[in-house]
């Protein structure tokens, strides 16, 4: 069971690793650098304010799911709230600080970056689903909505770009969408899956604030030493030079993500193992 979660995991995160080069290069050739650092600058900061929001809450999730299978229902009921109440303030602090943030960009790239911030409820929603079903050890599920993503990002782009329709507004617009389906399997997943009540729970709301935050400096650290370079050149440099940057460093994300596959995979059976 543990290396088909580890082959099922390894070759997933394979395929979104090939969607988000076709993407990147696609994105590149129609949008030319510029284009493509204004999209890269459109896209980043929701997403690090998505992390933010977040707690290190879904790997909490994915620990205690495993541990404790009885807390599913009061763990789905309070990702529902959390989106409600965390998510939606968030978005609200990203859509006023977002424009202080990416220094000087035309209206186009500022609108555009505060529009794509509805993205970190959905994010969030998602991720909080994700880390459920991966305690579960529900990896088929997960490996669906994570391709969902992707696969919808990447069809989406060959198609615009064919009928030369790839711009920043039709990538935001696409990335918004491909988020939504995304956490609309996980929602369903999670429903034929594990059917869940609703239960919010103060109690299992600290348990999980308290693994999560623990967890969270390592999770901001790494975010850090990986992304370090883009946040501080979307606040400096030109939107050309941002863009070509951002397409010669998408290789090396290659083994970043192929490394955490074990990890995904095992994580979750380490914790079911344990007595409490």
């Amino acid at each position: 069971m543990l290396t088909r979660n580890i082959k099922l995991v390894f070759s997933t995160n394979a395929l979104i690793l090939s969607s988000s080069v076709v993407t990147s290069l696609l994105s590149a050739w129609a949008l030319g650098p510029g284009g493509r650092g204004d999209l890269m600058i459109v896209l980043m900061w929701p997403g690090i304010f998505a992390l933010v929001a977040e707690i290190g809450l879904p790997t909490a999730y994915r620990f205690w799911t495993a541990k404790e299978p009885e807390r599913i229902s009061a763990l789905f009921s309070n990702a529902v709230l959390l989106t409600l109440l965390l998510g939606l303030g968030m978005f609200g602090l990203a859509w006023f600080g977002i424009p202080i943030l990416i220094g000087h960009r035309s209206s186009e790239v500022i609108l555009l970056a505060q529009i794509y911030a509805v993205v970190v409820p959905v994010t969030l929603f998602t991720d909080l689903v994700r880390g459920i079903l991966e305690g579960a050890r529900r990896f088929h599920w997960v490996a669906a909505i994570r391709l969902s993503l992707f696969g919808v990002q990447g069809v989406s782009y060959v198609a615009l770009w064919f009928t030369g329709r790839l711009t920043i507004s039709t990538a935001t617009y696409t990335m918004i969408a491909s988020l939504a389906i995304s956490a609309l399997l996980a929602l369903i997943a999670i429903m034929v899956e594990l059917k869940p009540r609703w239960e919010p729970s103060f109690s299992d709301l600290k348990v999980t604030l308290r693994y999560g935050v623990r967890d969270y400096p390592g999770v901001l650290t790494e975010f850090v030493n990986w992304r370090l370079d883009l946040m501080m050149l979307v606040g400096m440099a030109s939107s050309a030079a941002v863009g070509l940057y951002a397409v010669a460093v998408r290789l090396s994300d290659i083994t970043t993500l192929l490394a955490s596959s074990v990890g995904d995979a095992v994580m979750p059976e380490v914790a079911a193992s344990k007595k409490r």
